[in-house]
């Protein structure tokens, strides 16, 4: 069933899809979009979207340069998992992305295989900023993120 005009996710997570998963996610922190996105040589590529990914530019399969994405930052270490005002930090307010995608604020964890290897990020974005996304906020996508690999992992999803 598709929700929104959108095709709805294949990957069925215990109680429903992962879009529909994301798309709880990114209500319950009061953003545009959430995803789930995977590290594949030089690209970030999303492989499920909740909410208004449109409004970004971005659509499942599809992706952006790895290199100057915020995940990229994240799992390097050289962005903190959230920023309430993205036009406003020195780190991402050049970046194309920022630009490209007009995104306001943002919040995200890496996505870590069993093995420790990074798969990708479990990320969060609105267009506006949000002066009250907090630590709280990346404590959700990290237990997020842990169960989420857990399950695509054992059932074999990735």
């Amino acid at each position: 069933m598709a929700v929104d005009g959108q095709p709805e996710s294949r990957v069925t997570l215990g109680s429903g899809t992962l879009q529909g998963i994301l798309e709880r996610t990114a209500e319950s922190l009061d953003m545009d979009v959430a995803f789930l996105a995977e590290f594949d040589g030089d690209q970030l590529v999303f492989r499920a979207l909740g909410g208004d990914a449109e409004s970004f530019g971005w659509e499942e399969g599809g992706g952006i340069p790895l290199e100057g994405s915020y995940c990229k930052l994240v799992t390097g270490g050289a962005l903190p998992g959230v920023v309430p005002d993205a036009r406003a930090n020195e780190t991402v307010r050049d970046l194309e992305v920022t630009r490209a995608a007009g995104i306001g604020s943002y919040v995200g964890f890496p996505l870590r295989l069993s093995d420790g290897s990074v798969y990708g990020t479990v990320c969060c974005a609105s267009h506006s900023p949000d002066p009250w996304l907090a630590e709280r906020d990346l404590s959700l996508m990290g237990n997020l993120a842990n169960k989420l690999m857990a399950t695509l992992e054992r059932e074999g999803k990735l």
